[in-house]
């Protein structure tokens, strides 16, 4: 499966000259994986059940972490090429109210990292 290529800072489209690139494999895994934990449940119009429910379980007072560490796993495996979790790391910090994720994953292509801060 083939993708257009986002910038990993950025999340603008990449080109060169007038082409647009393109990302495949292992590196369209980890694209995917970006966005998905980054698009929020009702954010699309055209689908309000699509996305992590930030609103109703996330940023809401004094989080539940093992209910979020549920749902980003629930998501990671729903990628369509995701065969294994292979490790998984969170860390929340009430104070600053942040949250990252890092976390590898067996996939039909390889093994796709990803370090993210969701919130």
């Amino acid at each position: 499966m083939k993708d257009l290529a986002l910038d990993k800072t950025t999340h603008d489209l990449i080109y060169t000259g007038s082409d647009l690139l393109m990302v495949d494999e292992l590196d369209q895994i980890e694209q995917s994986l970006k966005e998905r934990l980054l698009f929020y449940r009702q954010e699309w119009f055209l689908d309000t059940t699509s996305g992590i429910p930030f609103y109703d379980d996330i940023l809401v007072k004094n989080p539940n972490v093992p209910n979020i560490e549920n749902i980003i796993k629930a998501e990671i495996m729903d990628t369509p090429e995701a065969i294994e979790l292979l490790s998984f790391k969170s860390e929340f910090d009430a104070p600053a109210r942040s949250y990252s994720v890092s976390f590898s994953l067996r996939t039909e292509f390889g093994v796709a990292s990803l370090e993210l801060s969701i919130f």
